[in-house]
């Protein structure tokens, strides 16, 4: 009885040209997708996150002249192109362990590289069930929108619109971080109301250098166990925000007012509700006066 390796070799010397070079690629592309999967063992929402932003591959020999013991035997390249730079940082971490799960799946490479998706190419993706899943985890835009930006679901209503788009986001921020979505709902559901306020250490900051202070709401029974897990995943949190497009300086832990109790920040269905019974502008002032001390302690040589 014939290998499955054997089987699949056999059927592609059957075929003509074009079909065998179609056949290879949608084999590429499934054993491609199983390696992630299994690359990713211990974090199967990083894998889907990796395949949705997945635009393109390609297999080829690299002509490069090279060095080495190794120098005249052929070097197999793996180019994977993606729209995403989180999806880009997450192949270069584990970039060993990819090319290990890929040679399980048959696939064997001498290097993976992670190239930049642009222009067109964008527009492509390669598991658009992945896309679809994301989309319906997250709360994204449907296959063809970008995952990085979501247009208003509703008319703007100012900066409570400005606050529910950037909630979102940090939604998402949180989803990344942690080792499985049940583990980030469990942590966002205990969060009453959010809030992010503009903050500068530079008065001539210009926009694209602008920060935000993240404020968490919780029941003053959670504060213990939040500001414990912010203390341990804050600065994980903040990494995953910045490649979403949301730059945060630092995130806060608060005692919810009697307006917040019961609430809940990040519903499981729906976006997050912005705060309008919180003073922005008093927390923006906030952030202004410990951005001016700050600056002091700085120039002062404390």
């Amino acid at each position: 009885m014939e290998s499955i390796a054997t089987g699949v070799s056999n059927l592609l010397a059957s075929l003509d040209v074009d079909a065998a070079r179609e056949l290879r690629i949608a084999l590429n592309n499934q054993r491609f997708k199983d390696a992630v999967m299994g690359a990713w063992a211990d974090n199967p929402d990083a894998a889907l996150y990796v395949l949705a932003h997945t635009n393109s591959l390609y297999v080829e020999k690299d002509t490069a002249p090279r060095k080495g013991r190794d120098k005249d035997r052929d070097h197999i390249v793996l180019g994977v192109y993606l729209d995403d730079s989180l999806a880009r940082s997450e192949i270069n971490a584990r970039r060993e362990l990819l090319r290990l799960t890929l040679a399980q799946q048959g696939m064997h490479v001498d290097e993976v590289r992670d190239l930049i998706a642009t222009f067109d190419m964008k527009d492509r993706h390669l598991y658009p069930d992945a896309l679809e899943r994301l989309a319906s985890l997250f709360g994204t835009p449907e296959p063809g929108g970008s995952l990085r930006g979501r247009p208003n679901a509703r008319p703007s209503d100012g900066a409570s619109a400005d606050q529910s788009e950037l909630l979102e986001t940090l939604k998402r921020a949180f989803c990344l971080s942690f080792q499985n979505l049940e583990h980030a709902w469990a942590v966002l559901e205990k969060i009453e109301g959010a809030a992010l306020a503009e903050v500068s250490f530079s008065k001539n900051a210009s926009h694209s250098t602008q920060r935000y202070r993240c404020h968490l709401y919780v029941a003053e029974g959670d504060i213990e166990g939040m500001s414990a897990i912010i203390g341990r995943s804050g600065e994980t949190i903040i990494s995953r925000a910045r490649p979403l497009g949301l730059p945060i300086r630092e995130i806060a832990v608060h005692r919810s007012p009697e307006t917040l109790s019961g609430r809940k920040a990040f519903p499981r269905s729906g976006r997050p509700e912005a705060l309008k019974d919180l003073d922005l502008h008093e927390l923006r002032s906030e952030s202004a006066r410990i951005a001016a001390e700050v600056r002091r302690k700085v120039r002062d040589g404390r």
